[in-house]
């Protein structure tokens, strides 16, 4: 995830190096000796060593971990479970007054998730992704939509017209898309820019599909 070279006296060195000026502990590391360096007689003729390290998903883990506790101090006692698959960080949060934490149709928890991710990518070499959750908010706010586009597809199918929902969020937006691809003669689109964007969905005679946006 993230490629450092190092130019020391030593291997150990280069390694010691890396760990004081990144905070990198013991096993979230992996590295390569590139040029293993040595010293010359009287110190003439030396070539200094030279390391490729690899900092590892534990250090992204812990230090996004670290993140939050500093910014989740102030909403009380929050237990922050983090799990990675590949690029991939999922965050649960869980405790007392999750709804201050949320926010009015979670946009506390999706300020929280950006801020998150930022933090995280500047960190990496690549592109990394954090998907936060908070009181199971997510599994509620899915079975909400669901019952959103149910409503809107009836009334769709009825007027053979369209129907334009409330702004969302662009994972509701995808959930969205993906709902609507299961009907015959319906489409979704996204018009709008962020954080007004809407989900458009749409009577057609012939076909079905979503686009995804």
């Amino acid at each position: 995830m993230k490629k450092i070279t190092v130019t020391a006296n030593s291997v150990s060195e280069a390694l010691a190096q890396v760990q004081k000026e990144y905070g990198v502990r013991e096993g979230e590391y992996s590295y390569k000796v590139i040029e293993k360096g040595f010293k010359g007689i009287f110190g003439l003729m030396s070539k200094e060593a030279v390391v490729e390290v690899t900092l590892k998903e534990g250090f992204f883990k812990r230090k996004l971990e670290e993140f939050l506790r500093s910014i989740l101090d102030s909403f009380g006692e929050i237990q922050v479970r983090i799990r990675y698959s590949g690029k991939k960080f999922i965050v649960n949060l869980e405790g007392k007054d999750m709804g201050r934490l949320i926010g009015k149709h979670g946009r506390t928890l999706a300020a929280l998730q950006h801020i998150a991710a930022l933090y995280l990518n500047r960190l990496s070499d690549t592109k990394l992704v954090v998907v936060m959750d908070a009181g199971s908010y997510r599994e509620k706010r899915k079975k909400s939509i669901e019952s959103i586009v149910a409503s809107a597809i009836s009334k769709v199918k009825n007027e053979k017209g369209r129907v334009i929902l409330d702004p969302m969020f662009s994972f509701e937006r995808r959930m969205v898309h993906e709902l609507v691809k299961k009907y015959r003669n319906m489409k979704s689109y996204s018009v709008g820019t962020e954080p007004y964007r809407r989900v458009v969905i749409e009577y057609v005679s012939r076909g079905h599909g979503a686009r995804v946006s």
